[in-house]
């Protein structure tokens, strides 16, 4: 009679021990996962205050900077219009008027008044050239910001389907047409609000939060080793993708910092601190451009009005020849009295 085959200890252990195995790697994903999620929020909260910082000292630069820039651009208008009187108004020999032109382009080169061609006819002048300087500033100004956002890998394909499958089943679970008592549609209106924000942003981590908030999905068998192992699977996945997530956060947010705004809004903050103003420090600079230019547009009216000769003229200002500093310059030496 042949013997039945024994069961032995070895084997109910075994599985005890493989069960055992899965309990313990599921409680570490699970925790994984849930540190993932607080360092992505803890770093998209960082990034969000830098962000919100960045664009209240942009504002209050541009908000100080804009009277200086409007006298600016009102004594370059001023002086293209002299120049043009005198091009047209007066008699000039060759030499002079090439002499004059010459100077005029010098101007122009150095930064000192913005760029225009001769001939000077009037419909030369209708042209908003100074608002196309400012549009090429507000680009300048934003540029490095931008760069920051395209260095950022976008999220794969099987990341947008992972988001797109959570943002469905969370969708499903709470859509408010779904329930017809007032309290808990509104209540399930305002989750729906943070699922479609965080699916426009991409953000699985968001996504997960309000699902584990909720207590979603279905409960786990931990005594079965296929739901463990089910389990197990689906947390390192998005143990995965937050992974990414946050590794780009981190990135984002360094690149951030780094940027002139980031730096210079760093240091704002610092000097502010303490009682300081490092916009009326910087304003100085803009004061000093503007006595140059007012300068210069008295030495073309003297010019124009024959107080000086053309002689006179092309020696130039005293103050002038002292010192000469293109609007490009100055705008970005007053962005370096923040890195100081």
């Amino acid at each position: 009679m042949a013997r039945k085959p024994k069961v032995s200890a070895d084997t109910s252990n075994n599985r005890d021990l493989g069960l055992s195995d899965l309990r313990v790697r599921l409680n570490f994903l699970e925790k994984e996962n849930g540190k993932l999620i607080k360092q992505i929020e803890t770093n998209r909260t960082k990034l969000n205050s830098l962000n919100d910082s960045i664009k209240e000292v942009s504002i209050q630069i541009a908000q100080r900077v804009a009277p200086f820039r409007r006298r600016i651009l009102e004594l370059d208008e001023k002086i293209h219009t002299v120049f043009q009187e005198i091009f047209t108004g007066r008699k000039l020999g060759k030499k002079s008027r090439k002499d004059i032109e010459t100077v005029y382009y010098q101007l122009q080169s150095d930064g000192i008044i913005s760029p225009k061609n001769l001939p000077m006819e009037s419909d030369t002048f209708e042209s908003d050239e100074d608002s196309e300087d400012e549009a090429n500033w507000d680009e300048y100004k934003g540029r490095s910001h931008q760069n920051v956002l395209e260095d950022i890998p976008k999220p794969d394909r099987d990341e947008l389907k992972k988001i797109r499958q959570l943002f469905l089943r969370l969708a499903d679970s709470f859509h408010p047409d779904k329930v017809t008592d007032e309290a808990e549609k509104e209540y399930r209106t305002e989750i729906m609000k943070e699922i479609n924000i965080a699916y426009q942003d991409g953000d699985l981590a968001r996504l997960l939060e309000i699902e584990k908030q909720q207590e979603l999905g279905a409960i786990i068998d931990r005594d079965s080793s296929d739901d463990l192992t089910r389990h197990c699977a689906k947390v390192e996945a998005e143990n995965t993708y937050l992974k990414d997530q946050l590794e780009t956060l981190k990135r984002q947010l360094k690149l951030t910092k780094k940027t002139q705004q980031g730096e210079m809004t760093a240091v704002f903050k610092k000097i502010t601190k303490y009682g300081g103003d490092p916009i009326g420090e910087a304003l100085l600079e803009f004061e000093t451009q503007i006595s140059v230019i007012e300068q210069m547009h008295q030495f073309v009216v003297d010019l124009r009005d024959r107080r000086i000769t053309v002689k006179d003229f092309l020696r130039g200002p005293e103050t002038l020849r002292q010192q000469q500093m293109s609007e490009e310059e100055l705008l970005l030496e007053f962005m370096e009295q923040f890195q100081q």
